[in-house]
């Protein structure tokens, strides 16, 4: 009998299901799905789900339009608002259906770049055959992984500013946030950090889940995520994520070398928004850049015009 060869496919063949979640921030909403048909060919994607949590009637009609505009889009609205039970419900329903694809999550206010699908799928490759790093996500200065990563480069940058960048957990560090967005939108971080052959990983042990890609091998770890309140406490896909790379040891490789961008944790959204205006950030993202992925194999592992803003809210 002939021996049994299997074909290494080339990552333009990996087609990611993409989930994007939306719920109140009509104009992050706006520059996310301006970043996502500016820097991507969602052709790539083998399906968009646009998850709508308790839309308003204006951010329903844009979410809509979106959707018409692609052929592989679907909207799919669930209430009431919060991701308890709704939003977790959805996503189980979503990935239970694509188990054996692989899934790329994004929240509304996570602004891709140039070559960031390109970039995102190399990660996945690059780890897709070790069982330790079952998550991958591109570096985001506003996160705690983001951070991580780009310690040194701040350090060695900005030595007198460590203040800035030090202090309080950056999920309510408004400094921090200010700080940052003002060195991309002023000083050209990003521009700067990636000019240098930067490391392509670093890892951490945590995560935050506004931007990551992954497949079946933390889903069937996590999945069902819980509806109700456990110990009285709400679960959220984050934290069913974190306790399991805990747990099991595992990590997540953080991009060194592309870049995408979150707006504001929560805690921080008002004060950020006083400051530094999202108009500043989409005359930013129209100019981002980012180096392109070089072409590579991969192995899947087999198995079980310009934008005018919305004033609103905020």
């Amino acid at each position: 009998m002939g021996k049994l060869t299997y074909l290494r496919p080339h990552r333009g063949d990996i087609k990611p299901v993409l989930l994007l979640l939306t719920s109140h921030r009509l104009d992050c909403f706006l520059i996310c799905t301006r970043c996502l048909e500016r820097y991507t060919d969602l052709d790539r994607l083998k399906h968009i789900y646009v998850v709508a949590n308790a839309l308003g009637p204006e951010h329903r009609v844009l979410a809509k339009r979106f959707v018409a505009r692609h052929k592989n889009a679907t909207l799919v609205e669930r209430g009431p608002r919060g991701l308890v039970p709704a939003v977790l419900a959805v996503q189980n329903e979503i990935l239970a259906a694509h188990m054996d694809d692989v899934i790329i999550k994004l929240d509304e206010d996570l602004f891709v770049t140039p070559h960031w699908l390109e970039h995102l799928i190399d990660g996945y490759c690059d780890h897709a055959e070790r069982p330790d790093v079952p998550l991958v996500m591109p570096l985001v200065p506003i996160s705690p992984p983001g951070r991580h990563v780009l310690n040194r480069f701040l350090r060695i940058s900005y030595p007198s500013e460590r203040a800035m960048y030090g202090g309080p957990p950056i999920e309510e560090n408004w400094v921090y946030h200010r700080w940052m967005w003002e060195k991309l939108l002023h000083e050209n971080l990003a521009e700067v950090y990636l000019h240098d052959l930067q490391p392509k990983y670093g890892y951490t042990g945590y995560l935050t889940i506004n931007c990551v890609i992954f497949d079946q091998r933390i889903m069937r770890l996590v999945l069902p995520f819980p509806t109700n309140r456990v110990a009285g406490q709400t679960s959220s896909d984050e934290k069913a994520i974190n306790l399991a790379l805990s747990s099991f040891k595992m990590k997540v490789a953080v991009l060194g070398r592309s870049i995408a961008h979150h707006y504001s944790f929560s805690k921080c959204e008002d004060y950020l928004r006083s400051h530094v205006p999202l108009d500043e950030v989409w005359r930013y993202m129209q100019g981002a850049s980012a180096k392109p992925a070089a072409a590579r194999q991969c192995r899947v592992p087999s198995g079980p015009s310009e934008l005018t803003l919305l004033r609103v809210g905020g």
